[in-house]
């Protein structure tokens, strides 16, 4: 089902953290849209990582989504869509604090089989 909201945003910093968890508990397949904006406005800017954590897996997997040091041009900003099964996430990290913005967008959901 097509469902089209802001999830959730943060300004990203050295440190590979955590962006969202697809909860497991509600058992939902969700399409994510990943917003890297550069808020450093006069550089270029990295995103050193960018990486789907796959909760399928044991150990818990780390995949990447962007290629390492995908590079977003001053005052613009790159996308990048994901299929989260439940329990799975999305985590990354910039070159320098506070140059990225992410925003996480929700395009649609369905129930895992």
């Amino acid at each position: 089902m097509s469902i089209t909201r802001a999830l959730t945003g943060k300004t990203l910093s050295r440190t590979v953290d955590n962006i969202w968890t697809n909860p497991a508990a509600d058992k939902m397949i969700r399409t994510l849209e990943l917003r890297f904006s550069n808020i450093d406005g006069l550089a270029s800017a990295d995103i050193s990582q960018c990486l789907w954590i796959d909760a399928s897996e044991q150990p818990v997997a780390e995949r990447p989504i962007l290629p390492v040091n995908a590079t977003v041009d001053a005052r613009d900003a790159i996308s990048v869509r994901v299929i989260l099964d439940p329990g799975d996430g999305v985590k990354a990290g910039a070159s320098a604090d506070g140059d990225i913005y992410v925003a996480v967008f929700q395009l649609f959901e369905e129930p895992a089989p």
